[in-house]
């Protein structure tokens, strides 16, 4: 009956073990105390995406997740969502210039330079300098760093949008201003993909 009884209670007590291991937070994982900004009840659908085109715009969005400061921490999603800027549209021109050049003289991997300046023009046009913040969003965080330890933390995103119309503007400006470039170097290949591109890109508008 003893041995019985001091099975029964060991079991009992196993099984609490366990139970309570079971229950316990995994170290890493992460909650959810707070939204923002404002009452937000779940995080936007932006946040999941880097770049996407949607309905005549570019989104672009950068994000910087497990920083202690809210200020810091959404200072530098921007800074990232500039990076997704660059990045976004260094892959839509390279696409477009690829495509374009399909059935003429050009090879495409001659495009490599060229896409490089288009970009760089680009980039320095007033359109794409002057990107705003359109909107932003921030999670503050437990995060379970060991046994009964948890952090505060904030997951930080900022979200930018560009027309289609406007980046249109500043790819046909930066072909213009390359094959000026071109012309007064006198660089044929250079002048040739340039006019290429302006006709080609700018008849499939």
């Amino acid at each position: 009956m003893k041995k019985y009884l001091l099975f029964t209670l060991s079991a009992v007590f196993c099984l609490g073990l366990f139970s309570g291991c079971a229950g316990a937070p995994k170290v890493g994982s992460e909650k959810v105390i707070e939204r923002g900004p404002g009452k937000v009840k779940k995080s936007p659908d932006w946040t999941i995406t880097t770049y996407v085109e949607q309905k005549g715009y570019l989104y672009f969005t950068g994000m910087k997740l497990g920083v202690q400061r809210l200020d810091v921490g959404l200072r530098q999603a921007q800074g990232e969502a500039k990076k997704i800027v660059s990045e976004g549209i260094n892959q839509k021109v390279t696409t477009e210039f690829v495509d374009s050049v399909q059935g003429s003289n050009i090879n495409k991997d001659d495009l490599g330079d060229f896409t490089r300046d288009a970009v760089g023009v680009m980039g320095n046009l007033p359109s794409l300098q002057g990107l705003q913040v359109e909107e932003q969003y921030w999670e503050k965080v437990e995060r379970v760093t060991g046994t009964n330890e948890v952090e505060l933390v904030y997951n930080c995103y900022a979200l930018m949008r560009l027309s289609v119309a406007d980046y249109k503007k500043a790819r046909d400006l930066a072909l213009s201003d390359l094959s000026k470039r071109a012309k007064d170097a006198k660089d044929v290949q250079a002048e040739n993909i340039a006019e290429t591109l302006m006709k080609r890109l700018t008849t499939s508008q």
